[in-house]
């Protein structure tokens, strides 16, 4: 419990006047299942330690609660990892709904390369978030291949009661594998988010689409999975600086 005290503190004062991920103008922003409920995935270039980052990029969906769900952030690895070439050192990620967020993790690590694969379990208990877990990441990749990868705000690495390990590509390999489909460019090293539901909504039913993410099948099953995702179009996002 001192743990996540710490860790909340730092949230407050790295995020200062943030308001959390809400719809606009709605009163009630309690989850309820099969209604559209604001997830954000929040993005920052260089951020070791949040309290010095000033700016940061916010990535909306309203997804369905309880809907398994994947997005896509189309041309992510273009705009985020090559513009930044020879810049960035690193780039961070923490996922966000109501005002609970997630540990960090990282998308981009220059001596490591892309960490593409986050699924965000999201407790809630009638119909208020509790908390952002990540899900196990490792099952997308060798053993070679999955390293540690959650960090607190204050940019150093954190352990909590969750899975901590991210499975990465090489940068180099994640140029050569971009390709075209359909007069846009599509790169399995763009970012993308999955998002399944535990706990119970505003009316009290039980939300079990975590039963669903992807530790829970085989790889054979994960890699069948991806391929039919891939294969349809790209989820759209909004994205909003701050």
């Amino acid at each position: 419990m001192k743990y996540i005290s710490v860790f909340l503190l730092l949230v407050a004062s790295v995020l200062g006047e943030w308001q959390g991920c809400i719809q606009e103008n709605q009163e009630d922003n309690k989850v309820t299942k099969g209604k559209q409920t604001p997830v954000c995935l929040n993005v920052a270039i260089d951020a070791g330690n949040w309290a010095d980052q000033t700016s940061f990029r916010t990535y909306s969906f309203t997804p369905e609660a309880d809907d398994y769900s994947r997005f896509i952030i189309a041309g992510s690895f273009k705009s985020l990892v090559q513009e930044n070439a020879g810049t960035a050192q690193n780039i961070t990620a923490f996922g966000s709904s109501q005002q609970s967020v997630s540990f960090l993790r990282m998308y981009y690590q220059k001596n490591v390369g892309v960490f593409p694969y986050l699924t965000a379990v999201i407790d809630v208990k009638d119909g208020i978030v509790q908390g952002i877990a990540w899900d196990k990441a490792c099952i997308f990749c060798s053993n070679d291949k999955c390293a540690e990868n959650t960090y607190g705000f204050d940019g150093e690495p954190a352990f909590p009661m969750e899975p901590t390990k991210g499975c990465f590509i090489p940068a180099e390999e994640c140029i050569a594998e971009g390709s075209v489909n359909n007069g846009e460019t599509e790169n399995p090293c763009d970012l993308k988010l999955h998002v399944v539901w535990t706990g119970t909504d505003a009316n009290g039913k039980y939300l079990t689409s975590s039963s669903k993410r992807f530790s829970a099948f085989n790889p054979k099953q994960v890699r069948d999975q991806l391929k039919d995702a891939f294969d349809k179009l790209k989820d759209s996002v909004n994205v909003r600086k701050k």
